[in-house]
């Protein structure tokens, strides 16, 4: 039995909750990537996953591929308080954290499993475009040949079946936006059985720990967009982030009036 999890976003509660509720049967864990980033314990679960007993086999997401592009000077590092999340992650993590980021790849691909297993954060093309569709998901399909595609990213669990092939974005750890709110989700292949699985977790742990990092004063709009998606599972990021963008000023007029907004 394998455990597939994504989209942790450094909530360590959320991880903890779900490696609790494993199967004994679980013999590995694949990590599909945004394993930190947004929330406020990257290193405690980049941590626990590095220090697991049994084997974890982990890919890059968009979160990891932006810090590492930053690391190796592909990008250069960007300014102002919009990108204060990402910088704030950035500066937390150690050398250990990235020489262990350093190694992983985008993808990956795995013969263990009949018929083999594709592994991505997003469509197998690119880590930002999100299979949420029957389209994309049969292009996603068309790529490939392997007969199980694992995927995250849209941090809502789905699952499609492309002919002999199955397409599936495995839910959200830490950020879940399915509409099940204060619950982490992860997914268990066994053989050919696949299951969601949605687990209660100390949610108010998590907020509380959010709401006393820097996280709350250096990007409080972010962070309380993060906060609204917790306990609701929807999703008050992207709105936030559509908001901010579309604001006529500063980044921190938009984050003040987003915040005005909500009242």
């Amino acid at each position: 039995m394998i455990a597939i999890l994504s989209d942790i976003h450094s909530n360590i509660q959320a991880l903890d909750a779900v490696l609790a509720d494993m199967p004994k049967q679980v013999s590995e864990i694949w990590v599909l990537g945004d394993t930190i980033g947004g929330l406020s314990s990257p290193c405690e679960v980049l941590d626990r996953l590095m220090n697991l007993s049994i084997p974890v086999t982990k890919i890059l997401g968009n979160w990891e591929e932006g810090f590492l592009d930053v690391r190796k000077g592909i990008i250069q590092p960007q300014e102002g308080a919009q990108f204060a999340s990402m910088a704030w992650t950035y500066n937390a993590l150690q050398s250990y954290h990235w020489d262990y980021l350093e190694v992983l790849s985008s993808t990956l691909n795995i013969d263990s499993v009949p018929g083999g297993a594709f592994l991505s954060h997003a469509a197998p093309w690119s880590s930002h475009v999100g299979v949420e569709t029957e389209k994309t998901a049969t292009e996603a399909a068309a790529s490939r040949t392997e007969k199980w595609l694992f995927n995250g990213h849209i941090h809502v669990p789905k699952s499609f079946r492309i002919g002999n092939q199955r397409v599936v974005c495995v839910g959200s750890v830490g950020l879940s936006m399915d509409g099940i709110g204060g619950m982490a989700c992860y997914t268990l292949l066994d053989g050919d059985k696949l299951s969601f699985k949605h687990i209660d977790y100390d949610m108010a742990a998590t907020i509380n720990d959010i709401e006393n990092s820097e996280l709350a004063s250096c990007s409080p709009g972010f962070t309380k967009a993060n906060i609204l998606s917790l306990p609701t599972g929807k999703n008050f990021v992207g709105p936030f982030i559509d908001f901010v963008n579309a604001y006529d000023g500063t980044w921190e007029e938009g984050e003040q009036a987003w915040l005005e907004s909500l009242k």
